[in-house]
Formats: structure tokens, sequence, C-alpha cells
């Protein structure tokens, strides 16, 4: 049985990857004008992979794909969306601050592109982190049952899964996803009877999913439109969520 409420310290944090979404309206001649302005991304971008995709698939589906200069992130473009991919190495999977300001730097970068194409008009922007709390805490699910789910523990659960949804200024939705995360040796053959064991297993974290985007205000107001602005405010926000509301939401279910 666990007794009071158990605190997770943001110093033991592992942010493990961000992604930054974009959605416009469908920019027509993509190919012909991404190379008509691919000098703007050429300083913090290596050469686009143009993929040989007919005009006729479906929009989703990118078309362009751009590593950065040092292949810390990806920058994947469709006719209707682009999503810029990070994965954190370096002493930036600790840092949430040099995580922030990377964010910030290369999408100025990014929106000076899209901006020539959408005339800086869209319809909605997401930002995605995926962040592992304190990566050798053991008994992740009994935790989150315990503080959550006032669970005392005279019943075993195995793994717990847990989604919040919150609203802001009647634009932003901000979804928190917090689960257990088991992690294990390295080698091991998933395939093989009994490698998923607890002699295999190295600890049991904490993992969450902080989904803060604009899209609220998409859905509920008719001709909603956001520009790049937008961006700062879900930061902000990510930033309020990394820095003491996720803590909050985990300790005692307070948003």
């Amino acid at each position: 049985m666990l007794d009071g409420v158990v605190s997770i310290r943001r110093n033991n944090m592992l942010i493990k990857n961000t992604s930054i979404s974009i959605k416009y309206k469908k920019i027509d001649n993509l190919k012909k004008n991404y190379f008509i302005n691919e000098d703007i991304l050429k300083e913090h971008f290596n050469e686009a992979t143009v993929l040989p995709i007919p005009d006729e698939a479906p929009l989703e589906i990118p078309r362009i794909i751009i590593k950065s200069k040092n292949e810390h992130s990806q920058l994947n473009i469709s006719p209707i969306a682009a999503t810029l991919q990070i994965d954190y190495n370096d002493g930036y999977e600790k840092d949430w601050n040099k995580c922030e300001d990377y964010i910030i730097n290369k999408m100025k970068i990014v929106f000076s592109f899209f901006n020539i194409l959408t005339k800086n008009e869209y319809e909605y922007i997401g930002v995605v982190s995926e962040i592992l709390l304190d990566e050798y805490l053991r008994d992740g699910a009994k935790i989150l049952a315990h503080n959550l789910l006032k669970n005392s523990g005279e019943s075993s659960i195995y793994d717990l899964n847990i989604r919040y949804t919150f609203v802001k200024e009647d634009k932003i939705f901000v979804n928190i996803m917090l689960q257990n995360a088991r992690l294990f040796k390295d080698g091991i053959d998933t395939n093989c009877a009994g490698e998923l064991s607890i002699d295999n297993q190295v600890s049991e974290s904490i993992g969450a999913v902080i989904d803060i985007n604009d899209r609220y205000g998409y859905n509920t107001c008719k001709d909603y439109k956001t520009d790049s602005s937008k961006l700062d405010c879900i930061i902000d926000e990510m930033t309020e969520v990394i820095d003491g509301k996720l803590n909050e939401l985990i300790e005692k279910g307070v948003y």
C-alpha cells in the first residue's frame, strides 16, 4: 500500500520528442512553390527529398521531407499540413528550456517559408510532447491508481491509461494522457515467451503525452482562422504544464 501522495520531481523528466503541426487550406502546386522559396530553409535544413507521389494521392500524404542540418528534426510537408518532428539528445532531453528555444527558433524559419504560401493564415496549430517521468521510478501503475483513482492497492492494476482534456480561453485544447511505462533490458526478443517477465524489467515509470492545440476554436467557431503567433500561446501553455501543472495532475488530479 502507498501512503500519502507520491510526488514526481521535474528534474527527473526525460523529454523524448516533440511534434509541431500546422494545418492550412490546400496549397496548389506545392512542389513548384517549394522550389521557388526553398532558399528560406537552406540555412537550417538539408536538401529536400521530393517524393514521387501523384497529385491525385490523398492530400494528407507528405510530398516533401526535409531533415535539419544536424538531423535532430524532420519537416514533413503535404498540400494541407506540415509537421516538424523533433527528437532530443545532447542534454536537451533533460532541459525543457533548451527544447523550447529549439522549437521557437526552428519554427521561425518554418513559418517564414509557409507564411508566403498561406499568407500567414492557418486552420489550427498543435504541439505534442512525449515525456517519461523519473525514468528510475517503479510501480507507475500503482502510483497513478493510488493518486488518481484512490486505489489503496487491494485490487491489482497491471496497466493504467488516463486521458484528460481541458479547454483554455474557448480556443485551446489541452490533452494530457498519463500511463505507466515499463522499461526492459536491451536486446530482449518480444516474440519469445517469458521475455517480458519482471526479471527483464528495468523499471516501471510514468509516461505523459501532452497535446496542446487550438482545434477547439476551429471545431466550434465558424470561419475560425489562426496565424503563426498562436504557437507562442501554445508553447507557453506547454511550459506551464511541464513546470508544474503536470505534477499537480499526477499528484492530485488537479489542473
